[in-house]
């Protein structure tokens, strides 16, 4: 029985991965480089340090790494931040969520700035009992520092009564290292059969659709 549930937020709450593929791609051209679209979407969920080794050589990384990625946050939050939105039904999922008595915490690998823009914008600050985002942790996704965090923020809870929600299979992996397991869910981009092999428990399409099925779903107490 589920006492607290950690939610991912960037391709699960809020529909913001393609955005994401979109300023490293932008990023990359403006350094010289080519980087396919649909190649980066599936990408998206690390962290930085383990996309640019992805497209570029760790000499070509050790020349504008670093570069790429300021270029690319800036790219994201002066252009993009703002055409982001919800997934429906997010805020009626978390009441869901606390009507059966769990606690929530809110983890991901984005800056703390961009994390309280998706809380506002999704009015949920008001369900969460924590937040954690990269200033929190030294490695990023797919290591699991991100929930390891995220669970020093749970009260009175024991490890094995928590289920991460995230649509990437770098959630999946990140908290397969901790022994947390993982709901997922298709809004991100990835496949069904992608975040089965990566370790989801369930999948369901959206947040909507988690909580169309909340009942049956491993959340349920």
């Amino acid at each position: 029985m589920p006492e607290a549930i950690i939610f991912d937020l960037d391709g699960t709450l809020v529909d913001s991965v393609h955005f994401h593929a979109e300023a490293w791609v932008k990023a990359f051209e403006q350094y010289g480089y080519h980087a396919d679209f649909d190649k980066v979407r599936q990408q998206i969920g690390k962290g930085g340090e383990y996309i640019l080794p992805e497209f570029i050589s760790q000499e070509e990384i050790d020349k504008d790494g670093s570069k790429i990625s300021d270029y690319r946050k800036q790219y994201y939050q002066k252009n993009l931040l703002g055409q982001v939105k919800p997934f429906p039904k997010v805020r009626e999922l978390l009441e869901r969520v606390k009507a059966d008595g769990n606690q929530i915490v809110l983890a991901s690998s984005a800056r703390p700035k961009t994390v309280e823009h998706y809380q506002e914008l999704l009015g949920i600050k008001d369900l969460i009992n924590g937040v954690t985002s990269r200033g929190d942790v030294e490695q990023a996704k797919p290591h699991p520092d991100i929930f390891i965090a995220a669970l020093n923020h749970f009260e009175n809870v024991s490890k094995e009564s928590v289920i991460v929600v995230g649509d990437s299979p770098y959630d999946a992996q990140a908290a397969e290292k901790i022994s947390l397991s993982t709901v997922g869910v298709l809004c991100g981009g990835f496949s069904e059969d992608v975040l089965k092999e990566a370790g989801c428990i369930a999948i369901y399409k959206d947040p909507a659709d988690l909580l169309d099925h909340y009942e049956e779903s491993p959340l349920s107490s």
